[in-house]
């Protein structure tokens, strides 16, 4: 047998995904949802007129199922309930920060330093985080159930990744990130 091609694929980034969250983003509409209570707090019916102005048109009875979706795999979360004409409003907020780009195809070219100097940095700040919460990420990991659906079982590797993800969104969501962006 004749080889006619061979390429060697080096993992260039990590997609993390839980089972209930990427089962609940597989719905376009839910990922504008998401992003709309990303950006504020709405009621259904605030929902329904931005989907609308984005060119989604549904009844209320499917934006609020959308919601509940999004609320049982705990993207979204109820932020408070307003008496309104002898009923109740209630307004959601979303729980994370969707980022969906592709990286354009020059990235390694342009980034390529970038990366290896973040990837240093991590290299050597998850060594400190092994040293001073190693117990309690090897107690996290062993609490983890395995995945039906993969064979290999990376549970260090996750919660050390998860920590690294809510820190990022605690770091990009304050004043001082947004102040940096724009010098």
């Amino acid at each position: 047998m004749d080889e006619i091609f061979k390429r060697e694929v080096t993992q260039r980034s990590l997609l993390v995904a839980e089972p209930g969250k990427a089962r609940a983003l597989a719905e376009p509409i839910r990922a504008a949802i998401l992003q709309i209570l990303s950006e504020r707090e709405a009621s259904i019916a605030e929902i329904k007129v931005e989907l609308e102005r984005r060119g989604f048109r549904l009844a209320p009875t499917t934006v609020r199922h959308h919601v509940d979706v999004l609320k049982r795999a705990g993207l979204v979360q109820l932020t408070r309930l307003v008496s309104s004409r002898g009923g109740v409003l209630k307004y959601y907020a979303s729980r994370v920060k969707l980022v969906h780009h592709s990286a354009p195809e020059n990235f390694e070219e342009v980034l390529g330093d970038a990366v290896e100097e973040a990837s240093r940095a991590l290299l050597q700040l998850f060594r400190e985080l092994m040293q001073r919460h190693g117990e309690d990420v090897l107690k996290v990991a062993r609490s983890l159930k395995p995945c039906p659906h993969c064979s290999d079982e990376h549970f260090v590797e996750y919660v050390l990744i998860e920590v690294l993800n809510r820190a990022a969104a605690e770091a990009t969501s304050g004043k001082e990130f947004r102040e940096m962006l724009r010098k």
